[in-house]
């Protein structure tokens, strides 16, 4: 069924503690998708592993609605390379796309074009990375799936899993996958992460591979964010801390240097943030102002600024006050109101606004159609 107008999602408040809304809007590799008002789920972009979730292979620049089961109603949306993931409000989690690498989690590692249900517990969160997605379960501890090739599942081996297995460590409130590496909020404050660190990711002090959880050598979080080859945290006060590969700027400290430990994000002056996305060479951060600041690589204007060159310290987005954000692989989305916005690399058309153009300042998501 069509939506009318724009694609109709509730404002959600924002917020740095665990108890964040669960996210209603995921910029993945290359596509995008978004929940509507009524658990229904959109999506956008690149196609060719069937991550839109329609049953076809063809790539879309604007929304298309997602074919799932009869009486679902999701709650949270995830994307990761070339695969979805969605959490239904019963906790049930179900996945599409890419299933090569056991990122699906029905047991098997065949791609499916629409929704599979994940063999697993009931979570309360869902995450994806590349190639393997985890979830937090309603005990507390996280689960993860699919590729294990650096030790991103945390079961304390290398092996691949086509299912969910309970990762090595404490218990979580919350958990964030990033490209080939995972980390987890304890339920002191203190992070943790695992899987691939050779560019200081997992915040431990090394560069060493994990394939369980190490604990971040800094202070104690109230939120986690996982880019590609990056993470950041935020402080109970407001400071955004980030470490890992820091060559386009994505730490935020303002030099281009790989960290293994975090370091303070060098905001303007007063801002204070209570959200952060990190996405493929970018971060960006909701802040207490009602403002939207990123950093880093941006060259396909993923900055938002109206420019395309990076930044190595925050810089404000030209664009309405958003609710919750996603950062993907050179492009940013955000939710203003009942619309979702997007900018920087439009190719596949994953931008959502009808074209494959490039876009330095927020767009506004077209219509869905299907």
């Amino acid at each position: 069924m069509a939506l009318i107008g724009t694609l109709m999602m509730p404002a959600a408040a924002t917020g740095a503690a665990t108890d964040d809304p669960p996210a209603r809007l995921a910029a993945g590799n290359a596509h995008t998708c978004v929940l509507d008002g009524g658990g229904r789920a959109f999506c956008w972009g690149y196609n060719y592993q069937g991550q839109l979730g329609h049953s076809g292979t063809a790539n879309r620049a604007r929304p298309i609605a997602v074919r799932t089961h009869a009486g679902v109603v999701l709650a949270q949306i995830a994307a990761g390379d070339g695969h979805t993931c969605g959490l239904a409000k019963n906790g049930r989690a179900y996945c599409w796309g890419d299933g090569r690498l056991g990122q699906l989690g029905h047991g098997g590692v065949a791609d499916q074009r629409i929704p599979a249900a994940v063999k697993g517990p009931a979570f309360t969160r869902i995450t994806a990375g590349d190639d393997h997605t985890c979830g937090l379960g309603g005990d507390g501890r996280a689960y993860c799936w699919g590729s294990g090739e650096y030790g991103q599942t945390g079961t304390g081996d290398l092996a691949g899993r086509p299912a969910p297995v309970a990762v090595k460590g404490p218990a979580f409130t919350q958990v964030s996958a990033g490209g080939v590496h995972t980390c987890g909020l304890a339920r002191d404050g203190r992070a943790y992460c695992w899987g691939n660190g050779v560019y200081g990711q997992l915040g431990d002090g090394g560069a060493a591979n994990r394939p369980a959880p190490v604990a971040v050598r800094g202070p104690v979080f109230s939120a986690l964010a996982a880019g590609r080859y990056h993470t950041c945290g935020l402080g109970r006060d407001g400071t955004a801390y980030c470490w890992g590969e820091g060559t386009s700027g994505e730490l935020g400290d303002g030099g281009a240097m790989t960290r293994s430990r975090p370091v303070a994000v060098r905001s303007p002056a007063g801002v204070r943030f209570t959200t952060l996305a990190a996405g493929s060479g970018h971060t960006c951060g909701l802040a207490g102002d009602r403002r939207t600041y990123c950093w880093g690589e941006g060259g396909s204007g993923e900055l938002g600024y109206g420019g395309r060159e990076r930044r190595l310290t925050p810089v404000a987005v030209k664009g309405p006050a958003f609710s919750q954000l996603s950062a993907g692989d050179s492009h940013t989305c955000g939710l203003a109101g009942p619309r979702a916005y997007c900018w920087g690399e439009g190719q596949y058309g994953k931008l959502g606004d009808g074209n494959v153009a490039y876009r330095t300042v927020p767009v506004a998501v077209a219509p869905a159609k299907g």
